[in-house]
């Protein structure tokens, strides 16, 4: 399965290297590569890695003359530079929580001054500025969660006055505001679990009548509701997830009746049970929702049959047993589940193999492994899988090679190692894999142990699909 064709290297913070080429000076350099992102300039993010000439790679990382700081990079040497040095000197602003959002990119950052606030960036150093103040003077607001609905994005802060509460931004200073005072007073409602539902967003906050709930915003505060009250009265209901399927979302949530177990609720105030798939308050524990079609797909417990692959439609007669992947009680325990071209991709084991990659269509008999990528009960433990295109990106261990990058291109279902970035035994630990225009970004480490920014270009016709040219951009330090 994997591929032995001999790969083009191009190390653009290391120097050069191909077969029979000298090493050459490196122009630019940096550490510890973190919160890969997608950019098109036209039109935000570009999730799926459609063809874009105008996609950028955003990212965090560390110089140490800059410190941690806002990169970006079009997959070359020249192409790749920091974007501004927020915080000057090495102390670094540290641009978290990234996001695409109309022509720009907005992200957390502390320029020493301001605190932790919300920033955006053109990426150009003229053009990356701060949106807004919101807690003013050296204290930071901390925006996290970013989640775009509609044409606003939506994240979290705290004003220093009202606690973490649910904030919006048009990309503007004049449009970004709180959305609405849930629970007035620190420390605020701390809205969590924010959800994309065409324009609306979905999320779990507290308050002082329900506790922890669920509520619905379309971004105006006579908008902003709660639609559940799961545990009546102030007690606070459990919700782990939320996954929006249609006009509704899934939540996965407990009750003292029938422990945690799988919820649906829409703008409307509509909640119910879907279905209580172990009878009783002992719980079915729900976990790995993900949506294809209209069924969202995930792992659960019914008593009978251990951890397996289920799907709701929302409906209990709906929501069904998909395969007993591991027959009887013991668990197959799928896991970190991905929608990759009309399949559910999933790690899994079903006692006769170890952890290995698994596919469902939705049916028992379209439920089946993929590849015993290391054979027998031993376990390759696929993880970090990722849809991009029609393809699945993951990473994959056996002995031989370590863990490593993998591909099943799409309309092959054939796992193939892409190129055993540490050679021999040792893993490179690949991780955030992300498209950008034709090309595919990820982090790995190097034969040093080293973590590198890695560029695959799939998009060139001379390329053979099995062995894409691999270009490790710059040097950095593992995290492992």
């Amino acid at each position: 399965m994997p591929s032995h064709a001999l790969l083009a290297m191009i190390m653009i913070g290391g120097g050069y290297s191909s077969p029979g080429a000298a090493d050459q000076p490196s122009r630019v350099s940096f550490t510890a590569p973190a919160g890969l992102i997608a950019h098109v300039s036209n039109g935000g993010s570009n999730p799926r890695g459609d063809a874009n000439s105008d996609a950028r790679l955003f990212f965090g990382a560390s110089h140490p003359d800059t410190g941690f700081e806002l990169w970006t990079s079009d997959g070359t040497d020249a192409g790749t530079r920091p974007v501004k040095d927020i915080r000057p000197g090495f102390r670094g602003s540290y641009p978290a929580s990234i996001t695409s959002f109309h022509n720009r990119v907005f992200f957390a950052a502390d320029d020493g001054t301001h605190g932790l606030e919300l920033w955006s960036s053109d990426g150009t150093a003229d053009g990356t500025t701060l949106i807004k103040d919101i807690q003013r003077g050296a204290a930071a607001s901390t925006p996290n969660a970013p989640t775009v609905a509609g044409e606003y994005l939506y994240f979290v802060a705290d004003d220093g006055e009202h606690g973490h509460e649910l904030w919006r931004t048009g990309g503007t200073p004049d449009s970004t505001s709180l959305v609405a005072d849930i629970s007035p007073g620190p420390p605020g409602s701390v809205p969590r679990h924010l959800t994309a539902a065409g324009n609306l967003v979905f999320f779990v906050a507290n308050d002082p009548t329900a506790g922890a709930e669920i509520w619905v915003t379309d971004g105006t505060r006579s908008g902003t509701r709660r639609v559940t009250d799961i545990n009546p009265g102030a007690l606070d209901t459990n919700v782990l997830s939320l996954r929006a399927l249609g006009d509704f979302v899934v939540a996965v949530a407990a009750d003292e009746e029938h422990g945690i177990e799988p919820w649906r609720t829409d703008a409307r105030a509509n909640t119910r049970l879907i279905r209580d798939i172990r009878p009783g308050s002992a719980a079915s524990q729900p976990r790995y929702l993900q949506r294809l079609n209209d069924h969202i797909y995930f792992q659960a417990n019914d008593g009978k049959h251990g951890f397996e692959l289920w799907r709701t439609d929302g409906t209990e007669r709906g929501t069904q047993l998909v395969k007993d992947i591991r027959p009887g009680i013991e668990s197959s325990l799928p896991s970190h589940l991905v929608t990759v071209n009309g399949m559910i991709f999933f790690a899994a084991m079903d006692g006769k193999h170890g952890v290995e990659l698994w596919q469902s269509d939705g049916s028992a008999a379209g439920t089946r492994m993929t590849a015993d990528i290391n054979p027998g009960q031993d376990s390759s433990s696929p993880g970090q899988l990722t849809a991009i295109g029609n393809s699945l990106y993951f990473a994959a261990g056996t002995p031989a090679h370590g863990w490593e990058p993998w591909r099943v291109k799409g309309g092959t279902q054939s796992p193939a190692m892409l190129k055993d970035l540490r050679a021999g035994k040792d893993s490179s630990y690949p991780n955030q894999f992300v498209a950008f225009g034709k090309q595919l970004a990820f982090v790995g480490d190097d034969d040093q142990g080293q973590a590198r920014l890695w560029i695959v270009d799939s998009g060139g016709q001379a390329l053979k699909p099995s062995a894409p040219e691999m270009s490790p951009l710059h040097p950095g330090t593992s995290g492992h």
